[in-house]
């Protein structure tokens, strides 16, 4: 159940259901707009289920168990997290198919971890080095349950996982050597291939990754190893994941929202990132400068700011571009020979940086149409822990 919504929040609620409220919310609000986010939920679910490849889509981008939902319902194999905190949000509000897609150095989260999977929860977690293996089988056991186990590989990212194919064999070898702990395959993301923009670029880098990928692979088959699960990829190479035949689940996050940082990005081939901007930020315009700019009430305390600029929305209509003039305040840059927009006026925009800009948010107001017709609480916003 959602909790009292508070700030603008609550004073939107007598607004869902009303014709023509969309333009008339109190602000600044995250909204999230139906029609498109359906659509992009449809295109993933299509896209992988004719490729033959499962999708646990990660929360790390909307950190919401509604939308937690209908990506289950769409067919996702169960909900990826960046953090323990993440994930405990996530199975507090109800979501019990969960992967902790990162290590952790703390005894008492993954405790925390192996109580959750006691009380009901399938939970998969990723591990880099041996006493990491140690500690969750010690917390499973302690518990009486057990842990699904991906051996983390490091495919030219350098942030997480071996990179080595024998220590990965070893790992793999030490996860079977414990009955708390299933030992299910391996995760191998490529983060700095997703915002490639050139198609073919980001083909070749893809390829790159997959290559050092094949490998391990090889080498755990050779071990009698074989991984049933190989996990990576994301919003930018889930086509091109499919394609190539090594991982079986894909993990895309930013596409169920998107936004300015991947709207360059050529993810099919056909020049375009074929995901629509579900996620954007309404913002009122406040007052106007001396300049002549309009001012509106929303600044770094409501959009994350790295990525580009976000487009300004009147409607349908792109009428300009925000720049940021404080914490609490954006000016639009208006499109070429057209007047400030009037005070009072409410515009939508487009975010710059999805999965931080929605951490600044414990609602999304969801409309379609001209309607706010939801409410959705980001039950793990803030949970970076």
């Amino acid at each position: 159940m959602m909790a009292a919504p508070i700030g603008a929040a609550a004073l939107n609620v007598p607004l869902v259901g009303r014709p023509g409220s969309r333009a008339r919310l109190e602000t600044p609000a995250a909204v999230l707009d139906l029609d498109i986010f359906e659509h992009n939920l449809s295109m993933m679910s299509q896209t992988c289920r004719q490729a033959g490849i499962g999708f646990r889509p990660h929360a790390k981008s909307h950190k919401c168990a509604e939308i937690a939902r209908r990506q289950m319902a769409a067919g996702a194999l169960g909900i990826c997290c960046a953090k323990p905190g993440e994930l405990m949000a996530l199975f507090g509000a109800g979501i019990r198919d969960l992967m902790l897609s990162a290590p952790v150095a703390s005894a008492v989260k993954i405790d925390r971890l192996a109580r959750a999977a006691a009380e009901g929860g399938r939970i998969c977690v990723v591990v880099d080095r041996p006493d990491l293996i140690t500690a969750y089988a010690q917390a499973a056991s302690r518990h009486g349950t057990c842990f699904d186990v991906l051996v983390d590989l490091d495919t030219g990212l350098n942030r997480s996982g071996v990179a080595d194919a024998q220590a990965a064999v070893d790992l793999a070898r030490r996860v079977t050597q414990h009955a708390s702990l299933r030992y299910a395959g391996v995760q191998a993301y490529q983060g700095r291939v997703q915002h490639i923009a050139d198609f073919e670029a980001r083909r070749a880098a893809n390829a790159e990754a997959n290559h050092v990928l094949a490998g391990m692979i090889a080498a755990l088959r050779q071990a009698s190893l074989a991984p049933d699960i190989v996990s990576g990829g994301g919003t930018g190479s889930h086509q091109l994941d499919a394609q190539a035949g090594l991982l079986t689940e894909v993990q895309p996050g930013s596409y169920v929202f998107m936004d300015e940082a991947y709207n360059p990005v050529d993810i099919d081939g056909r020049g375009g990132p074929g995901f629509g901007p579900a996620l954007r930020v309404a913002v009122t315009v406040v007052g106007h400068s001396s300049t002549g700019f309009a001012i509106v009430d929303g600044g770094s305390k409501s959009f994350a700011l790295d990525g580009p600029a976000p487009r300004v929305l009147l409607g349908q209509e792109v009428v300009g571009r925000v720049e940021w003039c404080g914490d609490e305040f954006g000016r639009i840059l208006p499109n070429a020979g057209d007047a400030a927009l009037p005070i009072g006026t409410v515009v939508e925009c487009t975010v710059p940086h999805c999965d931080p800009t929605i951490n600044l948010h414990d609602v999304l107001h969801v409309v379609a149409g001209d309607q706010l017709v939801a409410l959705w609480s980001v039950e793990a916003r803030g949970r970076a822990d």
